[in-house]
């Protein structure tokens, strides 16, 4: 998943693989802060700082500009996630999603009403990625009845990347480099 191109502004990216594909999304959270200011939106509790910091600083001595670019913003429930989509404002910087669906996944939530939530987050992914690129990452459920939230953010998604996850749905265009 090195090879992840770049997101461009208007489109929304989906990444499905494994712990949602968290190595790759640190990657590119490093790529893009080196460049300019990024919005992180963890909905997994999956973002690692030092681990960001260890490839930044691969590229650049300069780590500390770099980390202060990145804007980091966490959800621990689906109620919450639809909560930090509402508040986070529309801007030209990218935003990359961590592990969006990790909260979705709670049993405790019905299935109904994890389709409605995520229903209102996807009309603020296309909200934000009308002035950025906005780059998603998920994992599949460990639960099959859950399986179609994956399939709302693949038809809302313009790009699908596909991690190592073999039953990966792919509605979408599958881009790859």
């Amino acid at each position: 998943m090195d090879s992840l191109p770049d997101a461009v502004a208007g489109k929304m990216g989906l990444l499905i693989g494994p712990r949602a594909e968290r190595e790759a999304m640190l990657k590119v959270a490093a790529r893009l802060a080196l460049r300019g200011p990024v919005h992180i939106l963890d909905g997994g509790n999956s973002f690692d700082a030092f681990q960001v910091a260890r490839h930044i600083r691969r590229q650049t001595p300069l780590l500390d500009q770099a980390l202060d670019r990145i804007q980091v913003a966490r959800a621990f429930t689906c109620y919450q996630v639809v909560t930090l989509f509402t508040q986070t404002p529309a801007s030209d910087r990218p935003y990359l999603v961590l592990d969006m669906l990790a909260t979705f996944y709670d049993e405790s939530v019905s299935l109904a009403e994890s389709e409605r939530l995520l229903g209102i987050v996807v009309g603020h992914l296309g909200r934000l990625s009308h002035l950025a690129p906005v780059l998603v990452s998920i994992r599949p459920p460990l639960m099959p009845d859950r399986s179609g939230l994956v399939r709302i953010l693949c038809q809302a998604a313009d790009q699908l990347y596909a991690g190592t996850q073999p039953d990966v749905p792919t509605t979408p265009t599958l881009f790859s480099q």
